[in-house]
């Protein structure tokens, strides 16, 4: 990311220059990510033996687990259709539970079963040690930046999915 793009340490209250840094912040970290995966993932996958796509639906239900296929797709930008298929395979592998709503019993909602919650965690510490291979030859500075900003965000991310 360009440092140049803001005035460094002026705080902005609300305005079109904040929303655009945190807009910004986004993209820079949903790339990150887009590359560090597409890096990673193909190791994890033979290790593990799961692909990507299942590794992402995977990763969608540990995060926010009880959701319908719909919602699931729309997370994962696909068709439901093409999701269903994957998931029927999941239920069958005992990865991924599908669950009557308790607040709606006409509602499927799906779920990491503990085998699938299991994998996951495998698959999951595959990539923090990839990317702890990363850190470690990023220079110190580097390393401590990036570890303060991620604490404060993350600090401050917790308390707006709170709301």
């Amino acid at each position: 990311m360009d440092n140049k793009k803001f005035d460094q340490g002026k705080t902005y209250m609300g305005t079109k220059a904040d929303a655009r840094r945190i807009n910004t912040l986004i993209n820079d970290v949903s790339l990150f990510t887009k590359r560090t995966l597409l890096l990673w993932l193909p190791e994890v996958e033979s290790l593990m033996g799961i692909t990507a796509e299942r590794f992402l639906v995977m990763f969608e239900l540990n995060m926010e687990p009880d959701r319908s296929l719909k919602e699931l797709a729309q997370s994962l930008v696909i068709s439901p259709s093409s999701l269903s298929v994957m998931i029927n395979s999941m239920v069958e592998q005992g990865i991924v539970s599908r669950l009557t709503d308790p607040d709606d019993r006409r509602r499927v909602v799906l779920r990491l079963s503990e085998k699938g919650y299991d994998l996951f965690r495998l698959a999951d510490d595959q990539l923090v040690e990839r990317f702890e291979a990363y850190l470690n030859q990023l220079p110190k500075k580097d390393k401590d930046d990036l570890n303060k900003a991620a604490t404060m965000m993350l600090d401050v991310m917790e308390r707006l999915l709170k709301r």
